[in-house]
């Protein structure tokens, strides 16, 4: 799908840039040269999308630190929760199995 995209996107630059290929000048700071039209926007575009790429890249390194930090503490405390429940069963167990010996002592006390 991605590639599919991004064929599109080069086409349509592509027609755009064939269609506006008249000269233009450009002066930024000493430089000075002429190009199509077309080919400065695509320049410009580029140049904006690096920027913003290169802007965004801590955020992103940030963002999945993160997510790897909270994975971890997520299965830590699955692992915490995985032995609570085994411990719950192991108590839940130890107390049914003392009922009914309660409930005999009990019931043998009041006979004799």
């Amino acid at each position: 799908m991605w590639i599919i995209f991004s064929l599109i996107i080069a086409a349509l630059a592509v027609i755009f840039a064939v269609q506006n290929n008249t000269l233009s000048a450009v002066h930024f700071f000493t430089w000075e040269f002429q190009q199509s039209a077309g080919i400065i926007v695509l320049i410009a575009f580029v140049a904006g999308a690096f920027a913003s790429a290169i802007l965004y890249l801590p955020t992103h390194l940030r963002n999945r630190w993160r997510i790897r930090k909270h994975g971890k503490q997520i299965g830590e405390l699955e692992t915490k929760l995985a032995n609570e429940i085994g411990r719950r069963k192991a108590l839940e167990e130890e107390i049914a199995r003392q009922a009914p010996q309660a409930e005999e002592s009990a019931g043998s006390g009041t006979s004799a």
